[in-house]
């Protein structure tokens, strides 16, 4: 005859040692555990990586928007170059160009943190200052002026943090605090300031890196002789103004 087995009887001290030795589930729970700080981090450097390249690029950007406004210029060697409105146009072409990634003219939706409304902002303001000395120039109180500005972006609610033709007529110098400068007596010096709305490319916030405004300086000296007398435009395009 065959004996039936016997069924074991529930030990739920036998059970808690059984579970307390599997060790089959741990590196699924470790896993899960790690897994929002492994984002997290990852997270924090593909934001970090991406707010370094977009200020490298802005700030290349700049300078070379300065260095292609010293260089403009239209006539022979043995008079004043003249500055035309093409010319300061085909510099911010160039520019545009190169900040074609950064969306320079495009928009951004904006979230306004007073009523919530919702609209469109332009992404860039690029400002070229001319920095010239007063007309009556005194070498022992040097006064420096805005005599121009020429500007590209549909940020219009961006502006020139260091002055404007109509209100930086006798000053100092131009620029940001530590790093101001002045123009040489008979030259001027082309100032160029970009202002660049940044946005997070994940979730703003999700990082440490939040929406904020990057703002680049640069200037650069004017090679050749100039005549200052005004911006020629004499093939009628439209200027790029500021207003």
């Amino acid at each position: 005859m065959t004996k039936m087995p016997t069924r074991k009887k529930f030990s739920p001290t036998a059970f808690l040692g059984a579970l307390r030795r599997d060790c089959s589930g741990v590196a699924m729970v470790e896993f899960a555990v790690s897994l929002p700080f492994f984002v997290g981090l990852t997270v924090m450097g593909i934001e970090s990586a991406n707010y370094a390249s977009v200020t490298m690029q802005l700030n290349q950007l700049t300078l070379h928007t300065a260095d292609g406004a010293a260089r403009m210029g239209e006539g022979s060697q043995l008079a004043a170059r003249q500055i035309k409105e093409i010319h300061i146009n085909d510099v911010f072409s160039g520019t545009a160009r190169e900040g074609e990634n950064l969306l320079l003219d495009g928009k951004h939706a904006y979230t306004d943190p007073n009523d919530g409304t919702v609209s469109l902002r332009g992404n860039a303001k690029i400002i070229i200052s001319s920095v010239e000395p007063v007309a009556s120039f005194d070498s022992d109180d040097p006064k420096y002026r805005i005599r121009w500005q020429r500007c590209m972006g549909q940020s219009d609610f961006y502006s020139s943090s260091y002055g404007d033709p109509q209100n930086t007529t006798s000053v100092d110098a131009v620029g940001p605090a530590g790093r101001q400068v002045t123009a040489p007596e008979n030259g001027a010096v082309m100032f160029v300031e970009t202002q660049y709305y940044f946005k997070p490319i994940i979730f703003d916030g999700i990082s440490l890196l939040t929406e904020r405004t990057i703002k680049q300086t640069a200037a650069m000296v004017v090679r050749d002789q100039r005549n200052y007398t005004q911006i020629f435009n004499p093939e009628n395009v439209t200027p790029s103004t500021c207003t």
